[in-house]
């Protein structure tokens, strides 16, 4: 049986080497999802006692009343039920005005923005007249929507100009602040101001006709996607955001959803997620230079040097997450980087006695780090930049194997032979 040559064995290690550093990059890849499991779990903690998410509805007439609804029973006889029920009044118009301040807030080393400030509601109404035999007219009250989590004080409702208290209640779909009104025929206006707080988003329901909303913050990473419809004209500055929105003809018994989510421009692990996934790109291509070291300027690796210089390699995501949740993510690339590529440079350089060689691997790492920077940098042409790279890592390993390198193990080691093709028959 033909015994296999060096350079078959040296690939099968090689190969072994690269299927241990890619299980190590797993490893790293779930030590990233553990940290960013602690992040939401900390953002969790700091939204609830924010008062949560914001959201509100309304504000909605409400007016009570019953329905006898009768069952014929087995026996012949009747049962009478009666039900109380309600009978929801949206408004013609609605608008709300808000104007928000942010905070950080923090638990351990993981950070949120918290909002307060003041919003200002104001509705009109167009009554019908109702039969005070079937509804409970006495009973109405106008109910806005809204958790008393969100609530900063005990807000006031005029109504028809008139000041009335609130209390909390809650019916079918429904609950928030509410005030009783007596209802008449004709037009009803209703405005409250409301200081409020809460974390991570703000909404509020299309619920009339005709909807507005303006809102001003300080927030300068707002993400208006994932609701209902997007404003109609916003302006985003190093000092904040104005955004408007106009919704003149809706159904108000849609459901619809506008407003905005408070994105964290600090977060890094969506970007170390990422990058994790193109550790194996750090991997590859560095061992492909280091083999071809081996090809054309007849050194000789040890399977554990490879094994080194990829551990420095994949090491470098676990810098890059330790660093950035400290310190910027651009500062942590950095560093990360330098470190991870002077050392593996500089131990190429050292094991092969020739600086040249540590001097090209510095340029590829380079190249390495500075495509998956532009590739965390450009998200929607990642596919395309990645596409792009690896055509060219492919073309040029393709030109400087394209005379056929024929190998065999020697005393020296692995050194590069080529052999003309010799003819069996002379000239005639």
């Amino acid at each position: 049986m033909k015994k296999p040559s060096a350079l078959t064995v040296k690939l099968i290690f090689i190969g072994i080497i690269v299927i241990l550093l890619l299980i190590g990059n797993t490893m790293i890849k779930s030590k990233l999802e553990d940290r960013e499991y602690a992040y939401n779990t900390a953002l969790r903690s700091i939204s609830e006692s924010a008062g949560g998410k914001f959201k509100s509805e309304g504000p909605v007439i409400v007016i009570p009343y019953e329905q006898t609804v009768y069952t014929k029973l087995p026996n012949g006889e009747e049962k009478k039920e009666v039900n109380r029920l309600h009978k929801f009044i949206s408004p013609e118009s609605l608008s709300y005005k808000a104007n928000l301040e942010t905070e950080k807030r923090t638990v351990g080393i993981y950070s949120a923005p918290v909002f307060s400030g003041d919003l200002s509601v104001k509705a009109e109404f167009e009554i019908e007249e109702f039969s005070s035999q079937k509804y409970k007219l006495d009973e109405a009250f106008l109910l806005f929507s809204i958790s008393d989590r969100s609530l900063q004080n005990k807000p006031v409702f005029k109504i028809n100009g008139k000041s009335h208290e609130v209390y909390l209640t809650s019916v079918t779909g429904f609950s928030g602040i509410a005030s009783d009104i007596k209802l008449e025929k004709g037009k009803i206006s209703f405005e409250s101001d409301i200081k409020i707080r809460g974390a991570l988003s703000f909404s509020t329901g299309v619920d009339a006709t005709d909807t507005s909303l303006s809102v001003t913050s300080d927030w300068v990473s707002p993400g208006f996607t994932g609701y209902d419809l997007l404003p109609d004209r916003h302006e985003i500055t190093e000092k904040g955001f104005h955004a408007e929105w106009s919704i003149p003809f809706a159904d108000k018994n849609a459901g619809h959803s506008i407003g905005f989510d408070f994105i964290d421009p600090v977060n890094v692990y969506k970007k170390l997620d990422r990058a994790v996934t193109y550790g194996f790109l750090f991997i590859i291509v560095p061992f492909i230079v280091l083999f071809l070291f081996e090809a054309f300027a007849r050194i000789n690796l040890h399977p554990l040097q490879y094994l080194l210089s990829g551990a420095a390699c994949v090491l470098f995501f676990l810098l890059l997450l330790a660093m950035s949740e400290h310190i910027s993510f651009g500062l942590s690339y950095i560093l990360a980087s330098l470190a991870a590529g002077l050392s593996t440079s500089s131990y190429i350089a050292s094991i092969s006695k020739k600086k040249r060689f540590g001097f090209v691997m510095s340029g590829v790492f380079i190249v390495l780090y500075a495509y998956l920077y532009l590739s965390l940098k450009s998200e929607d042409y990642a596919l395309l930049i990645g596409s792009l790279f690896a055509f060219i890592v492919v073309t040029l390993l393709m030109f400087f194997t394209r005379n056929g390198i024929l190998f065999h193990h020697g005393e020296d080691g692995i050194s590069e032979e080529e052999q003309p093709v010799q003819s069996d028959h002379s000239d005639c």
